[in-house]
C-alpha cells in the first residue's frame, strides 16, 4: 500500500511565492495612470532657429512661427513610476511681460489677454509638448500648470528675452515696424533690431528682416498684460 505524505514546508513556500508574485503585480498596477505630482514634471526650453546662443533665454521669434519657438513639455508619471501614455493633458498658460520700448507691446500668438488653455495627448514617453511664438521686444514671463482630469500634474514658470521683426508687438509685421527698425540700423546698434545676435545692427539684420516684412507675417492673438520683470534680466 502506498502512503502519501504531506510536506507542509513545500506547500507553504509555493503559497508564499504565489502571494509575492501577486503583490508585485498589484504594486505595479495599483494606481496605474494616476499622475504622481512629485515624479511628473513641467519643463521649458527654446527651439532655436536663430543665431542666438543655444541654451540662452534669448529668443528671436516671428508671429508666423518661422523663427525660434518657446516650448513647454509636460511629462506625466504615474504613482507606479511609469509614464502615462496616450493620456489627455490640460494645460493652463499665462503670459505677462514688459516691453523694452514703453510705447510698444508684447504679443503671444493664440492667446487672449495673455492666457490660453490647451489640450494634448502624451506620447510613448508620457510627454506632450506645446510651442509658442509671437512678436515684440522685451522680457516675457510664462506660467503654466498641467492637469489630467481632476488630478494635478505639475506647474512651473520661466522668463525669456524676446525680440522680433514685429518690433512694435502688434502681431503683424509692416512698415510701422520698419519705422522702428531704421533708426537702430542707422545707429548700428540696438538690441531689438539685432536679429542675428551679433551685437550690432547692419544690413545682415536687414536681410533677416525683409522676408518677414515682405510676407506681412502675422498671427491672431493678443497683447499680453504688462508686469515688471526683474531688473537687468533682459537688455
Amino acid at each position: 500500500m502506498k502512503r502519501w505524505f504531506h510536506a507542509p514546508g513545500l506547500t507553504t513556500l509555493a503559497t508564499m511565492a504565489t502571494m509575492a508574485t501577486l503583490a508585485l503585480v498589484t504594486a505595479s498596477t495599483a494606481g496605474a495612470g494616476v499622475p504622481d505630482p512629485v515624479a511628473s514634471y513641467c519643463n521649458t526650453s527654446v527651439i532655436h532657429n536663430d543665431a542666438c546662443p543655444v541654451g540662452s533665454n534669448h529668443v528671436v521669434w516671428c508671429p508666423a512661427g518661422d523663427l525660434s519657438l518657446i516650448s513647454a513639455t509636460i511629462g506625466v508619471i504615474d504613482v507606479g513610476g511609469n509614464p502615462c501614455v496616450n493620456t489627455t493633458v490640460m494645460v493652463n498658460f499665462r503670459f505677462t511681460g514688459e516691453p523694452t520700448v514703453t510705447a510698444n507691446n508684447l504679443w503671444v500668438c493664440g492667446t487672449t489677454n495673455g492666457m490660453v488653455t490647451l489640450f494634448g495627448v502624451t506620447d510613448a514617453l508620457g510627454e506632450v509638448t506645446f510651442t509658442f511664438t509671437g512678436g515684440g521686444c522685451g522680457c516675457l514671463m510664462m506660467d503654466f500648470n498641467a492637469w489630467v482630469g481632476p488630478a494635478f500634474v505639475c506647474q512651473t514658470q520661466a522668463q525669456f528675452c524676446v525680440k522680433s521683426p514685429d518690433m512694435n508687438g502688434n502681431g503683424t509685421i509692416n512698415f510701422q515696424d520698419t519705422f522702428q527698425y531704421l533708426p537702430q540700423l542707422n545707429a548700428g546698434t540696438g538690441w531689438c533690431a539685432d536679429f542675428n545676435c551679433s551685437n550690432s545692427v547692419n544690413f545682415l539684420d536687414t536681410f533677416q528682416y525683409l522676408p518677414h516684412l515682405n510676407g506681412a507675417h502675422s498671427c491672431p492673438g493678443s497683447v499680453i498684460p504688462i508686469t515688471p520683470c526683474p531688473p537687468g534680466l533682459c537688455p
